[in-house]
């Protein structure tokens, strides 16, 4: 019987080429992308056929990404902002993308590490705790984006040991354009997680039916008041439940839920509900590691730390659902070591709390055995 991660684990270790290069060899009934109407390209990738034209399907989801962002509609805020010709939406990011961060890190859930971790500057959501908010406040913050050169970057990062690319924020949802032109120029198959608040279109879905092998999918809020008060955003529940059944039906799919300090039963116990009913079989992450950023060092509420109350609380709670608890948390591969090396750019940042806590943020292998002894002593 497959495990809700057993796709990924095939994927990470096949040698055949991934869907995205596979489906390169099914062919459009279209004879011009271009002049065909926005209907009739999502009428072929629903149900793609053969034609001599030579369109692949990743062509097909390129090109129906460029239409989408003429009208922008890639996240749920569907703004309609004309990023082609370089408007901006909600998320701030038009027709360029740029990542201020890329490399081998070995901090996510045992079956993605040792993974390639790129993160791009804009999101879709404005979360008061963000710990990457530079990037929110300037979308041009980092490298530009450029097919060729990230491709060769992937290139590199896998020969150096990197198991998957994962793609993080901000939020890679308001990059897709970039980021399918960039995957048809790789030479080689790597798997691809897609590290994200799911706070998307069904249109966006549907173009990463086929690109992505595992959702790293953040589930932050339990009701639409608290999305609204700490992440900016509305129509929160429903559009993240709608996009997290779609991705466990079409791709493998992990669970996070960082705790927010007084949170626990207006978020945290909604969400353990909704996953113990909908998708009980699902590999979920409770993340009691929360830290306050951005906004959240002013807010009298978000500035305090979880209390051992609350993640005693929380844990009471995961047991009481039976939830996926284990899955996540076991290595892909028994024989991998259990650190890597780091790569990219090789810096972390380590920020001592108003509490006194340490937080080490993007973590490699040289500061492993530090933290290690940090938490061996207590800290």
């Amino acid at each position: 019987m497959q495990t809700p991660l057993d796709r990924y684990r095939q994927t990470a270790t096949r040698t055949a080429l991934p869907l995205y290069v596979q489906t390169s060899e099914k062919h459009t009934d279209i004879s011009d992308l271009t002049s065909a109407s926005l209907d009739n390209l999502w009428s072929v990738h629903d149900n793609p056929g053969t034609h001599s034209n030579g369109c692949s399907l990743l062509d097909l989801k390129i090109e129906i990404a460029k239409r989408i962002m003429q009208k922008c509609s890639l996240c749920e805020w569907r703004c309609g902002a004309d990023r082609a010709a370089g408007e901006t939406g909600f998320c701030g990011v038009g027709s360029e993308s740029y990542y201020f961060f890329e490399q081998i890190l070995c901090g996510e859930e045992a079956p993605v590490i040792p993974s390639h971790e790129v993160f791009f500057s804009g999101c879709n959501m404005r979360c008061k705790f963000c710990y990457s908010w530079q990037s929110l406040e300037n979308t041009s913050y980092g490298k530009l984006m450029n097919a060729t050169d990230f491709a060769e970057t992937v290139e590199n990062r896998k020969a150096e040991g990197a198991v998957n690319l994962n793609l993080i924020g901000g939020e890679p949802t308001v990059h897709l354009l970039n980021i399918l032109q960039a995957i048809k120029s790789f030479k080689s198959p790597i798997p691809i997680v897609w590290n994200s608040n799911l706070y998307m279109s069904t249109s966006t879905m549907r173009l990463l039916d086929g690109i992505v092998d595992l959702y790293l999918g953040d589930f932050k809020y339990g009701n639409d008041t608290c999305a609204s008060q700490i992440g900016g955003i509305k129509h929160y529940f429903e559009t993240v439940t709608r996009n997290f059944i779609s991705a466990a039906s079409s791709s493998d799919i992990i669970i996070r839920h960082l705790m927010l300090p007084g949170h626990v039963e207006c978020c945290f116990r909604p969400i353990a509900q909704w996953i113990s009913k909908n998708m009980p079989d699902v590999p979920f992450n409770l993340m009691p590691q929360y830290t306050p950023f951005y906004q959240a060092l002013n807010d009298p509420e978000l500035s305090k730390s979880l209390t051992p109350e609350e993640i005693a609380e929380a844990g009471s709670i995961t047991s009481s659902l039976n939830l996926n608890m284990r899955e996540w948390n076991i290595p892909l591969d028994m024989d991998r070591p259990a650190t890597c090396i780091g790569t990219g750019e090789l810096s972390t940042t380590v920020i001592i709390r108003p509490d006194g806590r340490v937080t080490f943020m993007h973590l490699h292998n040289d500061l492993l055995q530090v933290v290690e002894s940090l938490e061996n002593g207590g800290i």
